[in-house]
């Protein structure tokens, strides 16, 4: 190096205006790759907050009992609960991490949610998913949780709790939102809501993207809307009582439509409602990597721009992309459900509205060890 710096001297003295030429472009180009070196690792939102998971606390212990309200009943269908029988296979310190693909990490958990509204001042997070990416195995895992579950949310509201408030998982993401004020993080919403996870559940999250109802609409009619197969009747809400919005069977819906099946749980609870997200969400994903929707996908890119958070670097972007290009979709991509026997329907008062609301109270310790197993490959 020294060699070459004496050599470049001796020429730039002897042809000082090429050698100015030569200086400028060196430089120039210099600072091309230092800028472009920032920005291709620079997250495209805030980012979220490190925070250290602690073992969950059970809600059973947290809650008070004399704010339960009993004899509610039950009417979801229950499930066999699965236990999984493998074991870890843990690397030593002297053996070498395996090589993962893309040049990603070996593991990378993404906390999806969609919002409902407009903006992102405000809004509840209808629809919740951790999204286990597998750099290792080329394998891509989704676990819905169910927005209506009781936790503990690390906030105070002024003049009503202190420290941390009960209630339902999706207003944590309500009490982070910036409208509120409640949380002080530059995260917002996302971090709040990722912070709870956490604490409750032990579930590491690393990035996070959140979709208003409005963009996602957008989402499906640029794809040209999905094809999918309903269970059950879709129903709205009429003063209170059900309508029907649309019968059981084979539909393609626009973005509309596919954003009122997303949302409503009339008469099929949460349950019903997160297995109608699951099959929307499977429709996009096929709709979108079929020769058709990759030609939309330079829509997409322009629908995300200003409209949806999310705190991934291009980089990070980059492997993602890489990574959908070296797995079977139809294999690799893996959806997750909780059993239904592990998530007991409830009411409990809520201080913070003043009046009772309806809440799925999990039976903790399964809750955590199966999330404790889907962190290591392990389930479903």
């Amino acid at each position: 190096m020294r060699h070459f710096l004496i050599k470049l001297m001796e020429y730039i003295n002897k042809v000082p205006i090429k050698s100015g030429i030569f200086a400028g472009l060196l430089l120039t180009f210099i600072m091309i790759v230092f800028f472009f070196a920032r920005w291709w690792n620079t997250p495209l939102g805030t980012e979220l907050e490190k925070i250290t998971v602690t073992p969950a606390k059970s809600m059973a212990q947290a809650v008070p009992e004399e704010t339960l309200i009993p004899d509610i009943e039950i009417t979801q269908e229950t499930g066999e609960t699965k236990t999984p029988t493998e074991t870890v296979s843990l690397f030593s310190s002297a053996t070498p991490p395996p090589e993962t693909l893309c040049g990603g990490p070996e593991t990378m958990y993404i906390l999806v949610t969609g919002v409902e509204g407009s903006n992102y001042i405000y809004g509840l997070s209808d629809a919740i998913r951790v999204v286990r990416v597998d750099f290792i195995n080329g394998k891509i895992t989704v676990l819905p949780l169910p927005r209506d579950m009781y936790v503990s949310i690390p906030v105070a509201v002024p003049g009503i709790t202190e420290t941390f408030t009960n209630g339902k998982l999706n207003q944590a993401y309500f009490y982070g939102s910036p409208g509120m004020g409640y949380y002080d993080g530059e995260d917002h919403a996302p971090g709040l809501l990722a912070i709870t996870i956490g604490q409750n559940y032990n579930l590491r999250i690393d990035q996070y993207i959140s979709v208003n109802t409005r963009i996602f609409q957008r989402m499906v009619d640029q794809i040209g809307g999905v094809s999918v197969y309903i269970p059950n009747d879709i129903y709205g809400h009429k003063f209170q009582e059900p309508v029907l919005y649309l019968k059981a069977g084979i539909h393609h819906l626009d973005g509309k439509q596919a954003e009122m099946v997303a949302r409503h749980r009339t008469l099929i609870g949460d349950f019903g409602r997160v297995r109608n997200q699951t099959i929307l969400f499977k429709a996009f994903i096929k709709a979108l990597f079929t020769p058709e929707g990759i030609k939309n996908v330079p829509g997409l890119i322009e629908i995300y721009q200003n409209n949806v958070l999310m705190d991934f670097t291009p980089n990070e972007i980059s492997k993602l992309l890489c990574l959908i290009t070296k797995i079977d979709i139809k294999n690799d991509i893996v959806f997750a459900e909780f059993p239904q026997n592990i998530l007991e329907e409830g009411r409990v008062y809520d201080e913070v509205q003043g009046s009772n609301m309806y809440v799925l109270f999990p039976d903790h310790d399964l809750m955590v060890g199966l999330i404790d197993d889907f962190q290591h490959g392990l389930w479903p």
